[in-house]
């Protein structure tokens, strides 16, 4: 009888060691898994002020600020976990959110119809009007988006809609399309392009810190304006609802236009290379 009872604990002790052993299950969501990882990791293009660029801290390690970043961060505050931010050329972004190797993309980000095959997509946290950014002393002689850029050369971010969905409209234009708005600059304002189409704001940071570009006023575009939205894994509902919970609450709080305000107070110690 003894040994029956022995034999008996004996298996009993197997089993819960087994079971003891047995590893636990692995999160079942994408925001399941963020929250169990401690991290937010948030991929953006740092070379975009006033949304997104890297200054020199008070300790000399570079610092993310802009409008993104401060979304990003409050993202990461309501959701509990440490932010990270990790800068992608914006042409890699989507490949980055596909591999997993970045949680979300906040990066100025317009959706589409292509970008909605592989990602899910936040409410609109905040919308901008496109210009073209051109040298002060040919601002006035353009007058048309259809004729007047005729021949010349107009530069553009590659991988964004302004490739995509404005730049069909400058009807006779040359397409040079690059990594970053710095390099489209340099490009400006050496004389290799004669206008770059972006969003307003960008352009108002470049004249800035550039007194010899301009906006060309008489250029509008028909491509209604989509507004940005925080790029998600596909089928994340959760995060979604997450992520649009924190942009309501900032957008009734009109916090988004702070956001803005201290990103174009900062925007001057950006470094761009």
């Amino acid at each position: 009888m003894k040994k029956a009872i022995a034999i008996v604990l004996c298996a009993l002790l197997v089993v819960g060691m087994f079971t003891g052993c047995a590893k636990k299950a692995e999160p079942a969501t994408k925001l399941e898994q963020i929250k169990a990882a401690g991290v937010l990791v948030v991929g953006t293009s740092p070379d975009y002020p006033p949304y997104e660029f890297v200054i020199a801290g008070e300790n000399g390690q570079m610092e993310y600020k802009g409008i993104d970043i401060s979304i990003a961060e409050e993202i990461a505050k309501d959701l509990g976990v440490e932010l990270k931010i990790e800068a992608v050329d914006f042409d890699g972004l989507d490949s980055a959110l596909q591999m997993g190797t970045i949680d979300m993309i906040l990066a100025a980000y317009n959706p589409d119809d292509k970008r909605a095959e592989v990602m899910d997509f936040s409410d609109t946290y905040y919308i901008d009007e496109v210009v073209a950014l051109v040298t002060a002393d040919t601002a006035d002689s353009y007058t048309d988006l259809a004729t007047s850029f005729d021949g010349k050369k107009v530069g553009v971010q590659l991988g964004t809609t302004l490739e995509t969905d404005y730049f069909p409209q400058a009807t006779g234009a040359e397409k040079v399309a690059l990594k970053k708005v710095t390099q489209l600059v340099s490009e400006l304002k050496a004389g290799a392009l004669d206008a770059i189409f972006v969003e307003k704001p960008i352009a108002e940071s470049y004249i800035a810190n550039n007194p010899e570009l301009a906006i060309a006023t008489g250029i509008s575009f028909a491509t209604e304006a989509t507004g940005y939205v925080v790029g998600l894994p596909k089928n994340s509902p959760e995060l979604a609802a997450a992520v649009n919970a924190t942009i309501k609450r900032l957008v009734d709080a009109n916090a988004i236009a702070g956001f803005a305000e201290t990103a174009q107070d900062t925007q001057d110690q950006a470094i761009l290379d």
